[in-house]
């Protein structure tokens, strides 16, 4: 076993049965082993969050498998960067004065114990042994959970309590206070540990009945089996819920107090490895119902679970395509009572209140060429959403609009979703029946052709559709339609169909840590986001399919060069909708890790945007964001690609066109910041690709070429073996881009 010591811990790859057992069960030392996700840092990042979720030591003799151990959040801190599967640390041991204060009470617990020994051994099978009976009804319930018989696993959750509970009757006999205090003498704490052990099944008996419980409801809404006679109410469901989640987490903390007061080797040695692994669960576990408790008030407070609630809501359209989904073409106010209730949803055409507008701002360059002014249609220029959600409540605030309390973003591709749940809708006045199928193609006909041009409300058909298609959603009174409406609202978030931010702090927080907030995130390693804007491209995204194909070459040298080739087919020229048919005018943005070095590009159309008013004259406000962003923006000679710095990232902006029945292929190859460190025991490389928010999932191809002598240690396991060039290993990956992607390999220096 190869140790290295190294300030006063030992750091080890592998045990043995025998050497485990003695380094993590021996009184005087402490074992700690950590998921690989949150230990395995280099240069403080998690390297993998899709990596085995186990906290294991391999024991070298084959003959025995894998045993799982606690982790402690407690030396985290600690932690060196470099990966370190085991961490063993000496334990404090009592000072002489402690036990000379505390042998009395001592002498008295090894008297009352021994007056009660005789029925300890009546009941030390029972507890010891943690009755056969508590765990088989335990181990039929999580079965039932697999097969998603929630009522069958309640009910053994509830019979497995009342094995707990009968056992727990017969050691309470002997004296709460004993057992209390018997917990820190030595041969005496077996009786604390089994007492605690049994309190902790009872604990995780009730939790577990009682997330029977839930599931069993939310099974009933989505299988639609659920008493179709309630009157189901959003509010009512997530305030129900929130109290049942507390209830659970209130369940849980106790059954952490309560394993934490047991001594591992008071417990028989073929029942430890269960407790240990128990213990490790038990955080992650807590941690979920927590975050599930989270996103339940977070969803109860946005339909006004905490005063009324008024939200700016921006169609997007990804049929063109703009930084954060898509070209805002209709807004809309939506105002929610305390109780829950949509009070009013007033929908309209952007240009309305963009024509309040009596502020002039200078807008980003590449807007200018179809906008002398800055306004409400054009704010979601930056890709980073929390900061184009900030633009878009300003300008609206700048119109005469009320302040509202956040932006909520959708693309058509909801829409169609939410028509596929609710069956077709006939709108008479329009002489159509809209569909999941014909959604995109009607709207857009009526908007660009067939809208009254007297009255002259282009986006009208969706303000008269939005109440329809609410009102057969959520007046509803079948459970399953609820169930499926969620659903939709989840995968829209997680797709970034749906982007959220709020003005308070701690609900933006929560929105974050979800990934609903469109945020461009950080990350030390390497980077790719592809960012379209369609600036007078017409509707053409929809009609455009894009592949990203990126190349890794580290050198033997530890150096990293990136080639990003973007291709861009145009698909239409053909179609009966002259809108599909036009010129695909794209200013796309790539951004890569801040500091990279463009080394060359090929594809691009070199096209120079300035000015087109003398807007200091005509007194125009400059946009903060917008004057930072172009200020320190530099112009490469040799291929005319914008380069500047936003949101932490490097930017290489340039003009790409492709006409119908054509493609192109836009080719980025430049140097990464940073090298693969061989010096180090370990070292990493991993890719964040995140996608434009509003897309449909561009194709993504990737390949990692490296030399073929570096010791692999770990990879994802999306990441395949594949054909290489001579001298070299290669990874390669085939995906789409609905939702971001994150892998990565790390290295050893052997």
């Amino acid at each position: 076993m190869k140790d290295i010591k190294q300030n006063n811990r030992r750091y080890a790859d592998n045990f043995s049965q025998e050497r485990a057992r003695k380094a993590c069960f021996d009184n005087e030392i402490k074992c700690q082993v950590y998921r690989f996700g949150e230990v395995f840092k280099i240069d403080d990042e998690i390297i993998a969050k899709e990596c085995d979720q186990k906290a294991m030591i391999n024991y070298v003799d084959n003959s025995i498998k894998e045993s799982l151990f606690i982790p402690s959040e407690d030396i985290y801190k600690d932690l060196d960067q470099d990966f370190k599967s085991v961490v063993i640390k000496k334990e404090k041991r009592f000072f002489l004065f402690s036990w000379m204060v505390l042998s009395p009470i001592v002498l008295c617990v090894v008297f009352l114990g021994a007056m009660y020994v005789q029925k300890g051994i009546k009941t030390q099978g029972k507890v010891l042994g943690v009755s056969k009976e508590a765990y088989n009804n335990i181990n039929i319930a999580l079965g039932g959970v697999k097969e998603r018989n929630f009522s069958m696993s309640e009910n053994k959750f509830g019979e497995a309590y009342e094995n707990f509970a009968e056992i727990s009757a017969s050691l309470e006999g002997l004296g709460k206070g004993v057992i209390s205090i018997s917990r820190f003498v030595p041969g005496a704490s077996k009786l604390s540990s089994g007492y605690h052990a049994i309190e902790a099944g009872k604990n995780l008996s009730l939790a577990g009945e009682k997330i029977s419980q839930i599931a069993n409801d939310i099974n009933s809404l989505k299988d639609g089996t659920a008493d179709k006679n309630k009157n189901f109410s959003l509010l009512d469901f997530f305030v129900s819920f929130d109290k049942d989640l507390n209830e659970v987490n209130n369940y849980l903390v106790q059954a952490r107090d309560n394993l934490n007061k047991v001594k591992i080797t008071d417990i028989p040695e073929e029942n430890q490895e269960k407790i240990l692994a128990l213990k490790n669960k038990l955080p992650m576990i807590t941690q979920a119902v927590g975050d599930f408790s989270a996103n339940n008030q977070l969803l109860a407070d946005l339909i006004g679970a905490n005063g009324p609630r008024k939200y700016l809501f921006l169609f997007q359209n990804n049929q063109e395509m703009r930084a954060t989904g898509g070209f805002i073409g209709s807004y809309g106010v939506l105002d929610i009572d305390s109780a829950g209730r949509i009070r009013n949803f007033f929908i309209d055409g952007i240009f309305n209140p963009d024509g309040q507008l009596t502020d002039k701002i200078i807008p980003p360059k590449p807007i200018q060429k179809i906008s002398t002014a800055w306004s409400l249609h054009d704010s979601n220029w930056f890709p980073d959403f929390p900061i184009s959600a900030r633009k878009a409540m300003l300008f609206y605030e700048k119109t005469g609009g009320p302040t509202v309390d956040g932006v909520v973003t959708l693309t058509p591709t909801v829409m169609q979703k939410l028509l596929n749940i609710s069956g077709p809708i006939d709108m008479k006045d329009y002489g159509v029946v809209l569909t999941g199928d014909n959604f995109i193609e009607n709207v857009q006909h009526e908007v660009e052709e067939g809208y009254d041009k007297e009255e002259n409300r282009p986006k009208k058909i969706l303000s008269d559709l939005a109440p329809l298609l609410m009102d057969r959603i959520f007046n509803s009174k079948d459970v399953k339609v609820l169930a499926e409406t969620l659903n939709v609202f989840s995968d829209a978030l997680a797709e970034k169909h749906i982007l959220l931010y709020f003005s308070n702090s701690d609900l933006q927080k929560i929105v974050s840590n979800l990934g609903w907030s469109g945020e461009i995130l950080e990350t030390s390693k390497d980077y790719l986001s592809v960012i379209n804007t369609n600036i007078n491209g017409y509707k053409t995204d929809g009609v455009v399919k894009e592949k990203i194909n990126q190349q890794i070459d580290i050198s033997s040298e530890g150096e990293i060069t990136s080639t990003v080739s973007i291709t861009r087919k145009h698909t239409g020229g053909n179609s009966q909708f002259q809108w599909w048919n036009k010129v695909n005018a794209d200013y796309m943005r790539v951004y890569v890790p801040q500091g990279s070095t463009l080394i060359e590009v090929d594809g691009q159309t070199r096209e120079i945007n300035s000015d087109i008013l003398d807007y200091k004259s005509l007194k125009f406000e400059e946009d903060v964001d917008v004057k930072n962003e172009e200020m320190q923006m530099q112009l490469d000679d040799k291929t005319g690609t914008r380069v500047y710095v936003e949101s932490g990232k490097t930017v290489f902006a340039n003009w790409v066109y492709v006409s119908p029945q054509e493609e192109v292929t836009v080719k980025y190859k430049y140097l990464l910041p940073f090298k693969i460190d061989r010096s180090k025991e370990a070292s990493s490389y991993s890719l964040l690709n995140q996608k434009q928010s509003g897309s449909l999932g561009d194709e993504f191809a990737f390949i990692l070429n490296y030399p073929k002598n570096w010791k692999e240690k770990w990879k994802s396991a999306n990441l395949k073996d594949c054909s290489s060039k001579e001298g070299y290993a290669s990874l390669c990956l085939e995906d789409n881009l609905k939702t971001d992607k994150f892998f990565g390999i790390v290295f050893g220096n052997e």
